[in-house]
């Protein structure tokens, strides 16, 4: 998804002048055999959603990352379902964890709380405002005593795991602020 992306924000950007655009006819050519790939390969019809690899049945977080960078429309048909897997899925109250998949690292990982803040974001931009002010709600209350957040949270402890602080999750909570806000107008 995000390499149709590069290559779409590149030929818009190339069309503007803005960077040469000799190879414009090409990225427009592989950005439409990319989306083909990803929407034939990489969506799995008995999970109803995109998933985190071609040809497998595993979600990932991340694919709410199509929604945010604009790999469609936020509100079709496809990236919906595919947000609403992700958290029926891949959630546990607010908390959004990135896989559950063999990553072949030994151990288990908490939520990574930029994936929650995604999901905020993703909510918003699909036009669930509600369900998204509410999550919104749920993560402001898991910042510590000065408003900060670390990489990961333990789900049945509430623990801090991972950097604190983590300024991807500090990017995810002002990007889905936004939305959010933006989405309220």
């Amino acid at each position: 998804m995000m390499c149709c992306v590069a290559l779409d924000r590149a030929t818009a950007m190339a069309e503007r002048g803005w960077i040469p655009g000799a190879h414009a006819d090409r990225w427009r050519r592989e950005a439409a055999a990319i989306r083909e790939f990803v929407d034939r390969r990489c969506w799995s019809e008995k999970l109803g959603s995109y998933v985190r690899a071609a040809g497998a049945e595993e979600l990932d977080a991340s694919l709410l990352l199509g929604v945010l960078m604009g790999y469609g429309d936020p509100r079709e048909a496809r990236l919906r379902a595919t947000t609403q897997r992700v958290a029926a899925r891949l959630g546990r109250g607010p908390l959004i964890h990135r896989y559950h998949g063999d990553d072949g690292l030994s151990g288990t990982e908490g939520a990574f709380l930029a994936c929650s803040f995604w999901l905020v974001d993703a909510l918003a931009r699909q036009g669930q405002v509600d369900e998204a002010h509410a999550l919104m709600d749920d993560l402001v209350k898991l910042a510590n005593d000065v408003g900060i957040y670390a990489e990961e949270l333990e789900p049945e402890s509430g623990a801090f795991l991972g950097n604190v602080p983590q300024g991807l999750v500090h990017l995810a909570f002002v990007n889905a602020a936004v939305s959010l806000e933006d989405a309220r107008q």
